[in-house]
């Protein structure tokens, strides 16, 4: 097995329509940059309404005009949230082919793994796999990771296979199903529940600190008040008695 280096991507890549749409300026070293697409899904959190939660349709960007420069720039598409210790999958912009012969592996851009999150979907596409990726990842860093339709955030190597080609052995003509285009329902339902992250966690305790924090505030206000009724109680009762020992001779 041999993968494929920058200068055989920028050839083969485009001849055999290894992506639709295929830019050479997305070649990083050996590998090809994936596109953040129009879908994502992301766990929900604690008390999250999970009616609510479905997979998010992101805009597409749209290219804007610089007046100073006269020049244009495209700007970020939709965009969404990836909590601290949540799961979500993530749908490539592009759609790619992957030849008989060959088989593709997938990672994520470093800028992206060293904010904490993690590709667990697995590391390779099989030979004859014609759709959109689906990226299974997860935040195991401290903070949110913000991301954008558009954004430059996977990447693709492609390495030949030993031996001849035969048809029984690749995805699409094994498995007779069709292109991958979106994800899928079925997918997101084995997932659709709360997740209890440790930030999750966190925020319940320190929700709950704060509760606990204004019952005992409210209760030592009260037995202030209670108390204070008592007392006043007990001298008013005590006053006739305190009158007649005044009046002694």
């Amino acid at each position: 097995m041999a993968f494929w280096s920058g200068a055989k991507l920028a050839y083969d890549g485009p001849r055999l329509q290894i992506v639709d749409g295929f830019e050479k300026k997305q070649i990083d070293c050996s590998a090809y940059t994936l596109r953040m697409g129009a879908e994502a899904y992301v766990t929900p959190s604690h008390g999250f309404d999970l009616r609510k939660n479905t997979k998010q349709k992101l805009e597409f960007p749209q290219p804007h005009l610089m007046p100073a420069f006269g020049k244009w720039y495209r700007a970020r598409g939709g965009d969404f949230v990836i909590p601290p210790g949540q799961f979500a999958f993530l749908l490539t912009e592009e759609t790619v082919k992957i030849p008989p012969s060959t088989m593709g592996f997938i990672s994520l851009k470093s800028g992206t793994k060293f904010k904490g999150l993690i590709n667990v979907s697995g590391f390779h596409v099989d030979p004859g796999f014609t759709g959109k990726l689906i990226y299974s990842v997860f935040n195991a860093g401290p903070s949110p990771i913000h991301l954008s339709r558009g954004d430059d955030l996977f990447l693709l190597w492609i390495a030949d296979l030993v031996g001849d080609e035969d048809p029984i052995y690749t995805k699409t003509t094994r498995d007779n199903v069709p292109a991958q285009l979106e994800i899928p329902s079925k997918l997101i339902s084995e997932v659709a529940r709360e997740t209890h992250s440790l930030q999750a966690l966190s925020d319940r305790v320190a929700l709950l600190s704060a509760r606990v924090t204004t019952v005992t505030a409210v209760a030592m206000g009260a037995a202030t008040v209670f108390g204070l009724a008592f007392a006043i109680v007990a001298v008013i009762f005590a006053w006739p008695s305190f009158e007649q020992w005044v009046q002694k001779p």
